[in-house]
């Protein structure tokens, strides 16, 4: 299933104009959800509810859902509660991220509301979360969502996110978090512009990256620009990424028995760059952009695809000498002639190797990237991009 991708707008900054303009393009590169303040609206309940009646519409108009950042203050402001959340489907409002849960069996009574109102909490009240799910929560109805941090250094590292996103992900719940957009001005709810992810390290990396990152980590379900306006730039790097990660390879013929178990139909990729050596030469570059790299069963001092040696095995792949002493964690390399047997296979190199001259050099993985790595499991299917 492939990711929600989302935008956030912040009005008490930006015109109804302005942002119907930024729906309209980042509906048009696969966005389909909205992310939004409701309590910084300021007015009255009357005055509030025609404002976001209007927002929704246009939003709706796009094909984009609405999620509402709010609070049980701004509940009540509107007439509202965990029993009554009537106001906000005359809103048009499609789910409400609640800034602070009630940590009582209220939850349970607000994710389980009458209008079938998405409710997303913060991912890290895993207590208050896990309770209301034990009292009969409908996880169908609930998204737990990470915040963002506007301040640098105050985001979260990867372990503690991998531990929460495992926790959700066990359960059954879907999982959304922020990444950031790199144009300069870009804001946030508050006078501050260094960024709004959830991940720290994704601060100031290329928006294409945080997003093959958090599809690399296996357990994200919804990704969400924290901060506005990303660019139409950056909009198209992530479809270019989208583009490359959801395939319908059809089965191989003519390969014999193997043509069942060479990967086919639907797959999910991870798609990788490459800095690409001098001297490549086509056959390897063909291998190179093979379609369906998969991961062998352990990943010790690479990341083996033995299929390549099968669809490649009738081909000659002469050594090319090059001076590295080493092969280090990113490098990619083909086997080659000198080692006949496995000659075709593709390796993502993970601990230092020496060059005994039986791998061609392919090139490098950016250093952004090298985080995909990390996740790498047995079967884990990846590509790369073309230049």
């Amino acid at each position: 299933m492939a990711f929600t991708l989302g935008v956030s707008v912040y009005p008490e900054q930006e015109t109804i104009e302005q942002i119907d303009t930024y729906l309209k393009l980042a509906s048009s590169y696969g966005f389909t959800k909205v992310f939004t303040s409701m309590f910084s609206i300021e007015g009255s309940k009357d005055e509030v509810a025609q404002y976001f009646k209007n927002f929704t519409g246009i939003a709706h108009q796009y094909g984009m859902k609405v999620s509402g950042d709010c609070n049980t203050k701004f509940l009540e402001k509107m007439g509202a509660d965990e029993s009554n959340l009537s106001i906000f489907n005359e809103m048009g409002i499609d789910s409400i991220r609640m800034d602070l849960c009630y940590f009582d069996e209220r939850d349970t009574k607000l994710i389980n509301n009458a209008y079938n109102i998405g409710v997303e909490m913060s991912a890290a009240f895993i207590k208050p979360i896990d309770e209301a799910i034990a009292r009969g929560a409908n996880i169908d109805n609930l998204v737990c969502c990470h915040n963002f941090y506007p301040e640098r250094y105050t985001g979260a590292d990867l372990e503690s996110v991998m531990n929460v996103n495992n926790h959700w992900k066990e359960k059954g719940v879907k999982v959304a978090q922020f990444i950031s957009s790199n144009v300069e001005g870009a804001h946030g709810p508050w006078p501050i512009q260094e960024g709004l992810p959830t991940m720290e390290d994704h601060r100031w990396m290329s928006v294409d990256d945080q997003v093959r990152h958090c599809l690399a980590m296996g357990n994200v379900d919804e990704i969400i620009f924290g901060n506005a306006f990303a660019s139409k730039e950056e909009f198209e790097a992530i479809q270019r990424v989208m583009n490359l990660v959801y395939v319908n390879i059809p089965k191989k013929e003519g390969i014999g028995p193997f043509a069942d178990y060479i990967p086919h139909g639907e797959l999910k990729r991870i798609p990788f760059k490459i800095e690409m050596a001098e001297g490549v030469t086509d056959l390897e570059k063909e291998i190179l952009y093979y379609e369906a790299h998969t991961a062998g069963e352990y990943l010790y001092y690479m990341i083996r695809d033995r299929w390549t040696r099968i669809l490649y095995h009738n081909t000659s792949i002469p050594c090319r000498k090059n001076d590295k002493a080493m092969y280090h964690r990113g490098d990619v390399v083909i086997v080659n002639d000198n080692c006949k047997h496995y000659h075709g296979e593709l390796h993502i190199v993970l601990k230092d190797t020496p060059n005994d001259n039986q791998k061609n050099y392919i090139g490098h993985i950016p250093a952004d990237e090298m985080c995909l790595l990390e996740h790498f499991k047995s079967g884990t299917a990846f590509c790369f991009e073309k230049e």
